[in-house]
């Protein structure tokens, strides 16, 4: 079968597959040398994992899903279960679900016995979209999301968009946020797509926000400098998640206000017309995000986003929109104006 679009980094290049029913040929898709391990969350276990596991005499590793399980304790089970079962080095992780799972296993799998074959399955629309490309894997900390991990690239990845038909409509707008992120640092036509509530082609969305982040990706694979983009609405969204604890809010939707927050000090900086800004926020609230609960803790907000990952030495960095389809990074964001984008945010929604 022929790949959708192959991502070619410095370290590696694979293939990204992007179909309807592509489960049934995933044992034609991989290439393993040794056993393979399907890894999963209990209730994707019964959808897809076992079926996957069968087509490839694969054992299968069950883990906890949810941002609170997103952690070194979680990977540190799935270590103990691979080196239990007899995992070697020319073993394969074959890893089923959305982005927690996805970050998760994949962290596993780069550092167990230094890093063992992973393939991605990504079953949510963000996975598919964002967070199984790129070659990105981490967990969470009590500072801040993401903030362990490591840059791990896949053989593989496997996207079926048939799972997406049956994604509980809160988890398939979270990855529509992402989609819309694409859209504006690096497609307007993506970002025109989903003007339009609820009348979407969401196939080729998909298609289309996998061929922004391919293309950034593969021109900086280690986010030195291009791939920093892909962070728009993540520094404020992120502070959002790590103040609630990773509850209330899916990570797209932490993103959307995130997004808000960052067109608000964008308009501020001069960077992009208000009019411009604020047809990119009322997209957004077209698709309604669920709203931040009244008692957030501001401060926390605050201090999730100085531990945000992007940030060098005394260096706060940001990514602003200058139209729709072009975003730009900046590095010498002050405390004074992230505070001013989390109370655009805070204001907008209380």
């Amino acid at each position: 079968m022929t790949p959708f679009i192959t991502i070619r980094q410095a370290s590696a290049s694979y293939p990204v597959y992007a179909g309807r029913d592509l489960l049934g040929e995933i044992a034609s898709l991989i290439h393993a040398r040794g056993r393979i391990f399907v890894i999963t969350s209990a209730p994707l276990r019964d959808r897809f994992g076992e079926r996957i596991a069968a087509s490839l005499d694969a054992d299968v590793i069950e883990i906890e899903e949810g941002e609170s399980h997103k952690n070194l304790t979680t990977v540190n089970d799935i270590v103990t279960q691979l080196l239990a079962r007899g995992a070697k080095r020319d073993s394969m992780a074959v890893v089923v679900g959305g982005g927690m799972v996805g970050d998760t296993a994949g962290f596993a799998a780069s550092i167990f016995l230094r890093g063992i074959d992973l393939v991605h399955i990504p079953t949510t629309l963000l996975a598919q979209v964002d967070s199984a490309l790129g070659g990105k894997v981490a967990v969470n900390h009590a500072s801040g999301k993401n903030l362990i991990g490591s840059f791990f690239p896949p053989r593989a990845v496997i996207s079926d968009l048939s799972t997406l038909d049956s994604l509980p409509r809160r988890e398939m707008l979270s990855g529509l946020f992402e989609a819309l992120k694409g859209g504006v640092i690096g497609d307007a036509s993506l970002f025109e797509m989903l003007e339009s509530p609820p009348r979407i082609d969401v196939d080729e969305v998909v298609r289309k926000a996998i061929q922004v982040k391919a293309e950034i990706v593969s021109a900086d694979e280690r986010e030195a400098d291009l791939r920093r983009l892909l962070n728009y609405g993540h520094t404020i969204g992120h502070g959002i998640e790590a103040a609630l604890d990773y509850r209330h809010l899916t990570h797209g939707e932490a993103v959307a206000w995130g997004m808000i927050g960052a067109n608000a000090i964008a308009v501020q900086r001069g960077l992009i017309e208000r009019n411009v800004a604020g047809r990119i926020d009322r997209v957004i609230r077209a698709w309604n995000p669920t709203p931040i609960p009244a008692d957030i803790d501001r401060d926390a907000i605050l201090a999730a986003a100085e531990h945000d990952k992007k940030n060098t030495g005394s260096q706060r960095v940001m990514v602003f929109p200058r139209a729709i389809g072009t975003c730009e990074v900046f590095s010498d964001i002050t405390e004074a104006e992230i505070a001013f984008g989390v109370d655009a945010v805070l204001g907008e929604v209380r």
